[in-house]
């Protein structure tokens, strides 16, 4: 049997639908759901727990057999003691996102994924802060308070753990080498076999929402897209900077903040607050949570797209717009920039030679494009089918 540990996240049913697909009826699906209702999953195999780790070692740990796998959606301290306590001859896998591995307890990683000013927002007002959950009262955020001054003391002993448990993964479920290496580097002893996966991301032909991904082409504007998430490793504030030249001309900047950190967080707000003041009524921030479906068709508009990011992160938006032949800037120093480069990859360029783009320079790129409908170049579906119908079964 395989056992798969998940949290409610976006990519779970998805994974679920392939996982039944090409090894029906030989897995468990464990999902860590810390609201009142799933806010994304709603597979019925599902077994909903708000403790990984109470469920697994009072119903799981007992029946568990040598032959059995056990697979990791997403690393955090909730299953370390789970995965530390499997007996050697049990297989471990991980179905990485990168983000529970560059995320760390102790802060290792953050300058290396934070540009200057956003580096400065992170140490002023995230770093070992305290964030209220404003759905609850004063008493369980005084409970919550309690947890987090414990967690920041006991980092260390956490990142310690996390290495542990990273030395015992055996495969490793990714489609990005680069990200590969870069866990190789950063995780002593770390030795699992890179095994190729990639999530479904709705890349599908025959979709309805990529039937008219030129519609940019009626209008002398030019709408930008701008990051994929509220979250700080977007580095927002310095993409605006890196845009701001063109806000006296006709541009349209869709910035996504509806995933991440909440709609009234400081960092939500403060990009919100530059992106108005740079452009004005130009700056569109969606706030609201969107269907995948609905999210893509608002890509047919879009003619640029800026993607600031260092760490890996917002593969799905890039490719989906690399399949409809957005012009795509990113930072060099991005894991998925450097994977997508290396395949050829048409219409990506870098975040230094945005700030260099006029208008009308960047008008003519876009009469001028090819597009890159082949997206099989960059992503290897069948390796992808048959691994799962390898590990799986």
């Amino acid at each position: 049997m395989n056992y798969h540990l998940m949290i409610d996240e976006k990519f779970t049913n998805d994974f679920i639908a392939d996982a039944e697909k090409y090894a029906p009826h030989k897995n468990v699906y464990i999902v860590s759901c810390y609201t009142k209702e799933p806010r994304f999953v709603n597979s019925a195999l599902v077994t909903l727990v708000k403790s990984a780790k109470k469920y697994w070692f009072s119903t799981i740990a007992n029946k568990l057999k040598k032959s059995d796998k056990v697979f990791i959606h997403w690393l955090d301290r909730r299953v370390y003691d789970i995965v530390l306590s499997l007996p050697e001859e049990v297989e471990v896998g991980i179905f990485s996102w990168m983000g529970d591995l560059i995320a760390t307890p102790t802060y290792l990683f953050d300058k290396d994924i934070l540009k200057s000013t956003s580096f400065d927002f992170f140490n002023k007002h995230k770093k070992n802060r305290f964030d209220k959950d404003p759905q609850h009262g004063r008493f369980y955020n005084s409970l919550l308070f309690g947890r987090h001054i414990w967690r920041v003391a006991f980092s260390p002993v956490e990142w310690r753990k996390k290495k542990q448990v990273m030395q015992r993964i055996n495969l490793f479920f990714h489609w990005n080498e680069f990200d590969y290496q870069w866990v190789q580097d950063h995780y002593p002893g770390f030795r699992a076999k890179f095994v190729y996966f990639v999530y479904e991301i709705g890349l599908n032909e025959n979709n309805s929402y990529l039937l008219n991904s030129d519609s940019w082409r009626t209008t002398d504007q030019i709408t930008i897209w701008l990051g994929n998430s509220a979250t700080i490793s977007n580095n927002h504030f310095e993409a605006l900077d890196d845009i701001s030249h063109l806000k006296d001309d006709p541009v349209e900047i869709i910035c996504p903040l509806s995933y991440g950190e909440r709609t009234g967080s400081k960092y939500t707000k403060q990009v919100i607050e530059k992106g108005e003041r740079i452009f004005g009524k130009k700056f569109k921030p969606l706030l609201e949570f969107i269907d995948r479906e609905e999210y893509y068709a608002m890509f047919n508009k879009v003619g640029i797209v800026v993607m600031n990011h260092i760490r890996s992160q917002a593969a799905g938006n890039v490719f989906m717009f690399l399949k409809l032949g957005k012009i795509i800037f990113m930072d060099e120093k991005s894991t998925l920039y450097q994977f997508i480069h290396s395949k050829n990859a048409q219409n990506i360029y870098t975040m230094r030679q945005l700030k260099n783009f006029s208008f009308n320079e960047l008008k003519k790129m876009l009469d001028e494009k090819q597009m890159h409908k082949d997206i099989g170049s960059i992503l290897d579906m069948d390796a992808k089918v048959a691994n799962l119908k390898k590990y799986l079964n």
